[in-house]
């Protein structure tokens, strides 16, 4: 999503004064009974998705009969490396907080790789139209916030490794600037620019991004690497896993990926806010997916919220949304895609599953 000018800010206040309008005089037609139900219903639904205590149980009851089900993900082993793909500063907490402290607590070694440093999130900046240069204090902003998540996870700040490539442009920079320089439209930049990133001055384009990923595995060689799923809903997502799928395949890796999801759809996860004894149940974008779950002690999940609320940037708008995903469990599939889906494309002869030797 590019950023709105301000005459399509203009027009979206036009549309929401015409769209209030309306509804207002919907309302005044109607019956008093009729207000009731509306406002009955709309009680209901704000209950399911919102509900601290009326819907809590009924989550519960669902999300324990699916996640129960559920293979346990194979324990860290002594040694571990674990290589986490983060699209943005906080994703690497929400979905993998708990392994990520586990490991390092075992004796592990975990690194985390920030593609980008969010830098195209307006409101987070302060205003609806904050300009490039406020988009790029931002950035750093949040890189301090990710290095403060780590450490509360009892990872050295050492751990982070900040590409700083541009916030909703790693899709073009893997379909239309795979070559040409890509140029963002939040902060103006066409390169590497932040201080602390890993290569300073490389050009976004995604010929750039890939043979740096390749490096950061060649050097590492990591025994597990976790990345978003494709079938997350976010674009930046998206792209992740296939920068991530593509570099992991050059190097022979493919069968050290995980994959997780964060945007899962249908308000994903369910109850928002913080419910750290419910379990984490699987994203409905990721249906089919074989997940295993990975169950966390009471430690590991207070843990896991300190390193979640050390975002603060983010949680002065999504804090609901984040707290979420602290839950009793976390979640990871072996594959990227749903078995039926790949085993389909392998027939056809444009893919092989990642236990026959290479990635799809």
């Amino acid at each position: 999503m590019r950023r709105l000018r301000p005459w399509q800010w203009l027009v979206l206040l036009l549309v929401l004064y015409l769209g209030v309008a309306e509804a207002a005089r919907l309302w005044l037609g109607l019956l008093w009974a009729e207000r009731l139900m509306v406002l009955a219903a709309a009680l209901g639904v704000w209950a399911f998705i919102n509900g601290r205590f009326l819907f809590a149980g009924y989550h519960a009851l669902v999300a324990s009969a699916r996640v129960r089900r559920l293979p346990l993900l194979p324990p860290p082993l002594s040694g571990e490396r674990l290589l986490v793909l983060a699209p943005h500063p906080d994703d690497e907490v929400l979905a993998a907080g708990g392994l990520m402290g586990r490991v390092a607590r075992e004796g592990g070694e975990v690194r985390v790789v920030y593609l980008t440093s969010g830098d195209a999130f307006d409101l987070a900046a302060g205003s609806p139209l904050p300009s490039p240069k406020a988009l790029r204090r931002l950035a750093l902003r949040r890189m301090v916030e990710a290095r403060r998540g780590l450490e509360a996870l009892g990872l050295p700040r050492e751990s982070a490794l900040f590409l700083g490539f541009p916030d909703q442009g790693l899709y073009p920079l893997f379909t239309t600037h795979y070559y040409l320089p890509y140029e963002s439209p939040y902060t103006g930049l066409k390169a590497v620019a932040y201080p602390g990133c890993h290569r300073p001055g490389l050009p976004y384009t995604g010929k750039a991004l890939e043979a740096l990923l390749v490096e950061v595995l060649r050097s590492f060689r990591p025994t597990r690497i976790l990345l978003p799923s494709p079938l997350d809903a976010h674009r930046d997502h998206q792209a992740t896993a296939y920068f991530g799928m593509r570099a992991a395949a050059l190097l022979g890796l493919e069968d050290r990926l995980l994959y997780y999801i964060v945007h899962g759809g249908y308000q994903y996860p369910l109850p928002k806010g913080l419910h750290p004894r419910l379990p984490l149940y699987p994203p409905p974008r990721g249906r089919g997916l074989p997940w295993q779950r990975f169950p966390l002690s009471e430690e590991e999940v207070r843990r896991k919220e300190r390193a979640v609320r050390a975002h603060k940037s983010q949680m002065r708008l999504l804090s609901r949304f984040l707290l979420a995903f602290v839950r009793e469990n976390e979640l990871y599939s072996p594959l990227p895609v749903p078995a039926r889906e790949a085993l389909a494309a392998e027939e056809e002869g444009w893919a092989v599953l990642p236990e026959r030797g290479e990635v799809f």
